[in-house]
């Protein structure tokens, strides 16, 4: 998992962020977003590679202004890479109790992030003028 995690901050480093705040991912071989060529409007993830971009630079009020809850899983996977060094280190998990998140609610909880967050990208993107996208 500290590979992983590793791996994802490497790339994310490697990659120069879109300043459109949208389009990073294209840089790793892959094609536009189908949703923003149809629609003109971002999909529920469009900027989430530019967040992860801007925060493993230091740029964090820019990455949370493209994509919230990019920058909050760029966070998590900052914090995990810390915890599974800290368990190479010590040579076991470190115990956490949390009786109140379940599957259930952590997985309501990501949706309301995601959702919440595509909401605040198209707010955002038309006070900025960049979208709709033409």
């Amino acid at each position: 998992m500290l590979a992983a995690c590793c791996a994802i901050l490497g790339v994310s480093a490697y990659l120069k962020p879109d300043p459109r705040g949208f389009g990073t991912h294209v840089q790793l071989w892959t094609g536009q977003c189908g949703v923003l060529i149809m629609t003109g409007y971002p999909c529920p993830t469009c900027g989430m590679t530019t967040a992860f971009a801007h925060t493993v630079r230091g740029q964090w009020w820019r990455a949370f202004l493209v994509q919230p809850a990019g920058f909050i899983l760029v966070v998590g996977v900052i914090g995990a890479a810390g915890v599974c060094g800290w368990t190479l280190v010590r040579g076991r998990w470190p115990r956490v109790r949390l009786p109140f998140v379940t599957p259930y609610r952590l997985f309501l909880a990501l949706l309301v992030l995601l959702l919440g967050s595509w909401a605040f990208k198209i707010v955002v993107g038309l006070a900025q003028g960049v979208l709709p996208y033409r």
